[in-house]
């Protein structure tokens, strides 16, 4: 007996149904070809997917470094721009020639300070002594050297002037009010020193003091010269 034969043909290219056909083999027998086609992907609209992923990707990545670029340029642009009027700033007067500076009357000009010397005896502790330099502009006299020393015992021959040197109860060092210690080598600090925690110059020496009011220390203050006006 003839065998009949059955052919499959998978073709996964397009969709159609599934078609059966029979078709004589010359032999009284008839082959049956099942022909079933299924779509494939279209290759193009991945393709077109897969470029179009790339082309958003690469806008992103130049997005991001133009944004670098102009951080960086701003950046430059402060730096030039504040850099040097920061340093100026904080150097107004330290490059300028002493005869260049001046000060207010009536202010007295010493170096690179001035100087304003109270005549009045009121008294007032060490706070308010501040304070009452600091509402001018200026604060207590900090001696930065043995020239300015001298200078200062030259102005207090015959009266005791506040200095913006202290000391607390609990520590035995001696500090400027800039946060600076004394130098011990400059001058020598003379007087009782258990209660009496902050210091005056006069009569040529600096000796320790009450904090609180006395009348017979008197305020003192000084400030930074500044370019004077016949000079701009």
């Amino acid at each position: 007996m003839a065998e009949k034969v059955l052919y499959a043909d998978l073709n996964l290219s397009e969709p159609t149904r599934s078609r059966i056909l029979t078709v004589p083999d010359g032999q009284g027998s008839d082959c049956t070809y099942a022909e079933v086609k299924v779509k494939a992907q279209d290759t193009n609209a991945a393709a077109n997917c897969k470029s179009s992923g790339k082309s958003h990707c690469s806008r992103k990545h130049v997005a991001i470094l133009v944004l670098i670029i102009l951080v960086l340029v701003l950046a430059v642009y402060l730096i030039i721009t504040y850099g040097p009027t920061a340093k100026s700033q904080q150097d107004s007067t330290t490059n300028i020639p002493e005869e260049a500076l001046g000060c207010p009357p009536p202010w007295e000009k010493h170096g690179r300070k001035c100087y304003i010397f109270f005549p009045e005896e009121n008294p007032k502790d060490w706070n308010a002594s501040r304070a009452e330099c600091t509402a001018m502009g200026s604060d207590l006299v900090v001696i930065d050297s043995r020239e300015e020393l001298n200078y200062l015992r030259s102005q207090s021959r015959h009266k005791y002037y506040l200095l913006g040197l202290t000391r607390s109860a609990e520590e035995q060092k001696w500090k400027w009010i800039n946060n600076v210690e004394h130098d011990p080598a400059m001058f020598r600090i003379v007087g009782p020193s258990t209660d009496y925690l902050c210091t005056v110059i006069g009569f040529g020496e600096v000796r320790t003091a009450p904090c609180g009011e006395s009348s017979t220390t008197q305020n003192m203050c000084e400030k930074a010269a500044t370019i004077s006006n016949r000079h701009l």
